[in-house]
C-alpha cells in the first residue's frame, strides 16, 4: 500500500509555513549574508523570491473556492542585483575576492524591504 496524501487542509498548511521560512531566509540573507563560495547573496535571493511565487501559486490552486491564508497576503520580496554580497557576512571577505576573481563587480547596496501584507496596508498603515 502506497503513503496516504496529505489533506488539502495539511497541504495548504505546509506551503503557507514554506512562504514564511523562505521570507525568514531571503531577510537573512539580505542582512547577513550566506556562506555559498560561488554565488552572491543576489542570486540566491532571487531564487528564493521565485520559490515564494510558486508557493503563492499554489495556494491559489489549493484554496480555488477556499479562502486563501494569511500567508499568502504577505509582501513578495523584491528582485534585487544578482551582484548584491552582504557587508555583514562571516564570509564577506573570501566571497568577495571569489566573485572578483572572475570579473564580476559586487555590489553592497542593501535591498530594501518592509515585510507587510496587503492587509496591513488597508488595516491602518497606510490608508488610514
Amino acid at each position: 500500500m502506497g503513503k496516504m496524501k496529505p489533506s488539502k487542509e495539511n497541504q495548504i498548511e505546509f506551503v503557507a509555513s514554506e512562504i514564511v521560512k523562505e521570507l525568514e531566509r531571503w531577510e537573512y540573507l539580505r542582512k547577513y549574508g550566506g556562506c555559498d563560495p560561488f554565488w552572491p547573496d543576489g542570486v540566491n535571493m532571487n531564487l528564493i523570491r521565485n520559490h515564494i511565487i510558486s508557493y503563492k501559486r499554489q495556494l491559489e490552486e489549493l484554496c480555488e473556492t477556499d479562502v486563501l491564508p494569511d500567508e499568502y497576503y504577505l509582501s513578495i520580496p523584491p528582485e534585487v542585483d544578482d551582484q548584491y554580497l552582504a557587508k555583514n557576512g562571516q564570509y564577506f571577505a573570501v566571497r568577495k575576492k571569489r566573485v572578483e576573481e572572475y570579473g564580476d563587480k559586487i555590489t553592497t547596496t542593501m535591498p530594501k524591504f518592509t515585510k507587510r501584507s496587503q492587509q496591513e496596508l488597508f488595516s491602518g498603515g497606510l490608508c488610514k
